[in-house]
């Protein structure tokens, strides 16, 4: 794949004002654009050019990027060129994997205790998706795609949140962000927005019952996008 320069669209502003260190800002903001297609696969990021973009200094920006390196988002190489990794079918497959075993396990803990306040984030997510999936034709509209796969990711990250485990919360949230992105490029993209919310809400009406066909219906929603995944064929062109 050939690499070209990436052009990052509506920087934000980054200013110690802000409460957080520049380099979390500017990480954040690289894993948005990362997650959202916005910068693709294989795209080269050119530290000079993002400091002029976001008007600071280089210093951050290295900062982020050797976070981004870590979670195997970025592949940095000599001279401080970096790129966007491109991920091996073997890579893709491992994290829908691991995906599943957290997702399954949390749910399953979570479904004899959890009560209605800690449900409210998923049901404000839940909310924010019904207007997307009462349109006539979501699946046509690349920018109503980028948002659902953002709440989509948000919503499976508040399943896993409810196992009330620190570290399965942390190692889960590598995993999203790479399927994130491989739905941002075609690769299983969901399996069609009105589908999606309708499982969804469904194995949120059941963790508010308390009920196990929580964990069978979620089970079912993976597998599903598991199916979308490795029949797409932008995901068959991957490498090994």
């Amino acid at each position: 794949m050939s690499l070209s320069y990436v052009h990052l669209s509506e920087p934000p502003t980054i200013s110690a004002a802000d409460g957080r260190s520049l380099s979390d800002q500017v990480y954040e903001y690289l894993v948005s654009q990362i997650i959202r297609g916005r910068i693709a696969y294989g795209e080269r990021l050119n530290i000079k050019q993002i400091a002029t973009n976001l008007n600071i200094s280089a210093i951050p920006i290295r900062d982020a990027i050797k976070r981004l390196e870590q979670e195997n988002l970025v592949v940095v190489l000599p001279r401080s060129h970096c790129y966007v990794r491109v991920p091996t079918k073997q890579a893709i497959l491992s994290a829908i994997s691991a995906r599943r075993m957290i997702e399954l396990f949390a749910v399953r803990e979570a479904i004899p205790r959890v009560s209605s306040v800690e449900l409210e984030g998923l049901q404000a997510i839940v909310d924010q998706m019904r207007p997307m999936a009462q349109d006539d034709r979501p699946d046509e509209d690349r920018n109503a795609i980028s948002d659902y796969i953002e709440l989509d990711r948000q919503f499976h990250t508040e399943l896993c949140a409810l196992s009330h485990n620190e570290y399965l919360v942390r190692f889960y949230r590598e995993i999203s962000m790479h399927l994130s992105m491989s739905f941002s490029y075609g690769i299983g993209v969901c399996h069609g927005i009105h589908a999606t919310f309708v499982e969804h809400e469904a194995i949120l009406d059941h963790l508010r019952s308390n009920s196990a066909e929580a964990e069978r219906i979620l089970e079912h929603h993976l597998l599903h996008s598991r199916e979308n995944i490795v029949t797409e064929p932008r995901f068959r062109a991957l490498p090994d």
